[in-house]
C-alpha cells in the first residue's frame, strides 16, 4: 500500500490541530495481507479515555452504504426489485409518482437535501406524511443532490419488500452473515462503549443516540442514518467487498451486482456509494459525524477511518478538509471531480 506513512503523519496531525479529539482508522491490503489499525488520541478534547479497539461509533451516513445500499443490492441480485422500480409502486400515495430506485441510489430524484426544521414535526408519522408531500426541486435526472430523503425512502422501501423492521432486516440479510455483531441501530449497550457526538443545546451531549435529527425523529432507525458500529465489524464489511460481494465462502452480494456499482457515474455517484475516479473501481462514503470508508477493488484495499468530528460542536469544519486529503493519499490520486 502507497502512502501508509504520509497517512498517519496526517492522523497525528490533524489531533495536533484539533481537528477531532481522537481517530480510528483501518488501512489493509488484503492480497498480500499488510494490515494497519491505529486508535489515536482520546474520546473527547478533555483527554481523560483513550481511543481502543471496540469503541462504538454513530456512523451517520454508512449508514446508507454498509445497510441499505447493501441490501438493495441484494434485492436487485434477486430480482425482488428492481432499478427501474418507481416508489409509486411501494407507496402510491407520494407526490412524485415517477421517481425511481435507481433515481434514490444515485441522487438524482429531484428531492431536497432533507426536510427543514424536522424538530418541528411531532413524530415519526408526521416525519414520514411530510416525506411524502415533497415537491421536487428540480426536474428527476437533470442534477444531483445528495439527499437523506432518497434514503429513507429506501430504507422504507426494505421493510415493504422484506415485511420487516429496517433495523430487523438489516441485521438478518447483512450483519449476522457478516458476523458484524456490534453493528446496529438503537444498540443496547453500555453508554460508555460509544464514542460521543455533539454536545446540542437541545439534546445535551449525545452519546449512544443517534447523531442526525431526522433519524432521531424517525426514533432512530432510518435508511439515511443511525447505524453504530466498531472497526472491527466494518472491516469484515470491507473485506467482502474487495472479495466481490464474498465473506467467509458466502455470498452476501452477488459480484455481477458488485460489478454493475461500476457502470454508473452520474455526477461522480454511482448506485448508494461515491466514485472517486471513473476510470478505476474505486468507491467512497462519508458520514457527517466524521466518519469514511474508501475501497479500491483494483487493488484489493481498504481504508477505513472514524472519528466523532462533530464533538463537541458542528462548527468545528477542520476535519472535511484532512479526510480528503487521506482518501487521496489512500486512491494515490487527486479525487477525479465530477
Amino acid at each position: 500500500m502507497k502512502n501508509t506513512n504520509e497517512i498517519s503523519i496526517l492522523m497525528k496531525q490533524a489531533i495536533t490541530d484539533c481537528a477531532t479529539p481522537g481517530i480510528s482508522y483501518a488501512l489493509e491490503d488484503i492480497k498480500n495481507k499488510i494490515v494497519e489499525t491505529s486508535f489515536l488520541g482520546y474520546k473527547t478534547y478533555d483527554k481523560e479515555i483513550p481511543l481502543k479497539d471496540g469503541d462504538v461509533y454513530d456512523l451517520a451516513s454508512l449508514t446508507k452504504v454498509v445497510g441499505v445500499t447493501s441490501r438493495i443490492l441484494q434485492l436487485l441480485g434477486k430480482k425482488i426489485i428492481d432499478l427501474d422500480d418507481k416508489v409509486s409502486k411501494y407507496f402510491p400515495q407520494i407526490s412524485y409518482p415517477d421517481i425511481t430506485i435507481k433515481n434514490l441510489l444515485l441522487h438524482n430524484s429531484g428531492l431536497a437535501a432533507d426536510l427543514s426544521n424536522v424538530y418541528s414535526y411531532a413524530n415519526k408519522d408526521e416525519v414520514i406524511d411530510a416525506i411524502f408531500k415533497q415537491k421536487l426541486i428540480y426536474p428527476t435526472g437533470t442534477d444531483m443532490i445528495y439527499s437523506d430523503l432518497n434514503f429513507i425512502l429506501l430504507g422504507m422501501i426494505i421493510e415493504k419488500v422484506d415485511k420487516e423492521s429496517l433495523d430487523e432486516s438489516l441485521k438478518v440479510h447483512v450483519f449476522e452473515p457478516l458476523k458484524m455483531n456490534s453493528t446496529g441501530y438503537c444498540l443496547n449497550k453500555n453508554k460508555q462503549d460509544f464514542v460521543p457526538t455533539e454536545k446540542t443545546d437541545q439534546r445535551g451531549l449525545i452519546q449512544g443516540e443517534v447523531h442526525d435529527e431526522t433519524a432521531y425523529m424517525l426514533n432512530g432507525v432510518s435508511g439515511n442514518a443511525g447505524l453504530f458500529s466498531t472497526i472491527g465489524d466494518l472491516k469484515k464489511f470491507c473485506i467482502m467487498y474487495l472479495q466481490k460481494g464474498r465473506y467467509k465462502d458466502k455470498t452476501i452480494i452477488p459480484s455481477d451486482i458488485i460489478n454493475v456499482l461500476f457502470k454508473y457515474n452520474f455526477m461522480g455517484r454511482t448506485l448508494g456509494w461515491q466514485r472517486w475516479n471513473k476510470n478505476s473501481k474505486t468507491l467512497w462514503h462519508t458520514g457527517f459525524t466524521g466518519t469514511s470508508i474508501a475501497l479500491d477493488l483494483d487493488h484489493s484495499t481498504f481504508f477505513i477511518c472514524l472519528t466523532n468530528r462533530v464533538n463537541p460542536t458542528r462548527r468545528n469544519q477542520k476535519w472535511i478538509n484532512v479526510r480528503r486529503l487521506a482518501v487521496s493519499l489512500f486512491f494515490n490520486s487527486p479525487e477525479q471531480l465530477p
